[in-house]
């Protein structure tokens, strides 16, 4: 079994640290810090651009994933040059809403997979994620399109979806015992 990247994924990597080093992450980091998200999203876009968030989203919604190696050789990139911004939680919100299509047996999620997975991987929807018990903040919530809260009650998963700043979350998508609502979300 080999545990190296491959050619291609060697490029990838390569072509994600030109970029990254290209783009002066250190002020893109600081201007992120300092509230101004303008930047990031910048950055943000030519990262999509590359096609890193498409990694974790399915073919069927426009992605080309799921592909965990060839995210991981993109998070240590952006990790190494320190890219700001909920970049897990964006990967892990397409896994949430994949999941839970899955679960639901339509692939969809009863139509939150055709709604926002396909601004997930194109890099037009930024989220976030919020935990259980984990207290009244989310991280970047201020600089996310879409949040997603994910609660357990033990007996699986259940989703809502909305638009805009005035959501609905009460719209179940997966019949089960946790939850995973969207709080806020772009209009699909």
């Amino acid at each position: 079994m080999r545990f190296l990247p491959d050619d291609e994924q060697t490029a990838f990597a390569r072509s994600l640290d030109a970029l990254l080093t290209a783009a002066d992450t250190p002020a893109v980091v600081r201007s992120w810090a300092a509230g101004d998200p303008a930047a990031g999203r910048a950055l943000w876009s030519r990262i999509a651009d590359a096609g890193v968030f498409a990694l974790a989203v399915p073919e069927a919604y426009e992605g080309f994933g799921p592909r965990p190696v060839e995210l991981a050789v993109a998070f240590v990139e952006l990790g190494r040059h320190a890219v700001p911004g909920p970049l897990a939680e964006t990967v892990a919100a397409a896994a949430l809403l994949t999941g839970a299509g899955a679960k639901s047996g339509s692939g969809s999620a009863s139509g939150s997979g055709e709604r926002f997975l396909p601004g997930l991987a194109a890099g037009r929807t930024i989220a976030t994620v919020a935990l259980p018990g984990a207290g009244p903040y989310v991280l970047d919530a201020d600089a996310s399109d879409m949040e997603l809260t994910v609660t357990d009650t033990g007996a699986g998963t259940r989703a809502g979806a909305g638009t805009g700043t005035g959501a609905d979350t009460s719209t179940p998508t997966v019949p089960a015992g946790g939850e995973l609502r969207m709080t806020h979300a772009p209009a699909a």
